[in-house]
């Protein structure tokens, strides 16, 4: 059996800096690159590297690209070499047979791991309302997962789960607000029925809507033990996000001063509860990088809308009318370098 040499990877630092290696690959992509020619996140891949190289001091890092038929091949990885493990493969639903390669690999390697393939199938959309049952100031809405959608399927399915409508409906691995629609009771979702290829997610829709007539929705990261506030917006509509928010935003001087008021002030800022119910949800979750997306109520509690390690932090920051989003990076950098050299037990040598 070969192994991989270090001319291999991506990059290599100086003496003294955390080797910090990234599992990345995806289902979509079969064969194995590691000459950094081509891209090669694919879907359901976070945006970790790029991040970690915005660090300085930078790291060590070694990009380690898998596919599911990464044990097929004559040559493996030198995880040895590393001090720090880190599994970007984020998306069971996208890829499941990427993740059982990465949970296979790392079985037995003992070197810290970010983020271990064995928790990402806790945070798909129909498994997080259970994994944060019975949290104080925290609501996530049930969600049923499903295939080959029938009337008389559904009606067993909602009733077998004691399902409320009306229901948000979305084909599963999909984000960015890709939906099919929200629905007021079963029989409406013939648009779906008969369909044998694609599977689908199915939510309680909880309207949080604010007395203003608004949506507002914020965006955490949890880096470690840091939880920084990324993104805060507003729109008329409840499947929001960023674009479908900027029309109402960009009219409204107070809407804009409380989006820039929760990224300027922070995580430290918000109310207590809100606090205490966001740090009850990352030790629940147990990832050690991860976003949540959720609502605020005016009590100080949660509603979650998702929680996963997917969610890309984009550091563009392209709109003119949101460049208080800039806040958050220094205070995400530096949640990312204390993680790393925490985990990786301080300078490598």
């Amino acid at each position: 059996m070969n192994t991989i040499e270090h001319s291999d990877f991506e990059a290599d630092g100086g003496p003294g800096l955390p080797r910090v290696g990234v599992l990345t690959g995806s289902d979509d992509i079969r064969h194995r690159v590691t000459d950094g020619s081509e891209r090669t996140g694919g879907a359901g891949v976070n945006d970790c590297i790029r991040m970690i190289n915005m660090l300085d001091p930078p790291v060590d890092l070694r990009r380690m690209h898998i596919t599911p038929g990464y044990f097929r091949g004559s040559r493996r990885y030198a995880l040895e070499r590393c001090d720090l493990l880190w599994n970007a493969i984020t998306d069971m639903d996208q890829n499941a047979e990427t993740l059982e390669v990465a949970r296979k690999m790392l079985t037995g390697v003992k070197k810290p791991v970010i983020n271990p393939p064995e928790l990402i199938p806790r945070t798909r959309r129909h498994e997080i309302p259970k994994v944060l049952a019975d949290l104080d100031g925290v609501t996530a809405p049930k969600v049923l997962r499903f295939k080959y959608p029938t009337l008389e399927r559904l009606k067993r399915l909602v009733a077998d789960h004691d399902f409320k409508f009306p229901a948000i409906v979305r084909p599963a691995g999909t984000h960015s607000g890709q939906v099919v629609g929200l629905f007021s009771a079963v029989e409406d979702l013939e648009v779906i029925f008969g369909d044998r290829k694609t599977e689908y997610y199915m939510t309680e829709f909880v309207d949080v809507r604010r007395p203003d007539g608004y949506y507002h929705k914020t965006r955490f990261y949890f880096v470690g033990d840091e939880i920084i506030t990324r993104q805060h917006i507003i729109a008329e509509d409840w499947s929001i996000h960023g674009r479908s928010s900027r029309g109402v935003m960009s009219e409204s001087e107070d809407l804009q001063a409380e989006s820039r008021a929760m990224l300027v002030d922070g995580f430290e800022a918000l109310p207590a509860m809100t606090r205490a119910a966001l740090h009850s949800i990352r030790q629940r979750v147990g990832l050690d990088y991860c976003g949540l997306d959720c609502a605020i109520l005016e009590d100080g509690s949660i509603v979650v809308f998702e929680c996963n390690a997917t969610m890309n932090f984009s550091p563009n920051f392209r709109n003119q009318a949101t460049q208080h989003n800039k806040a958050a990076l220094p205070r995400f950098l530096d949640a990312l370098q204390k993680m790393i050299l925490t985990k990786a037990g301080g300078e490598a040598g």
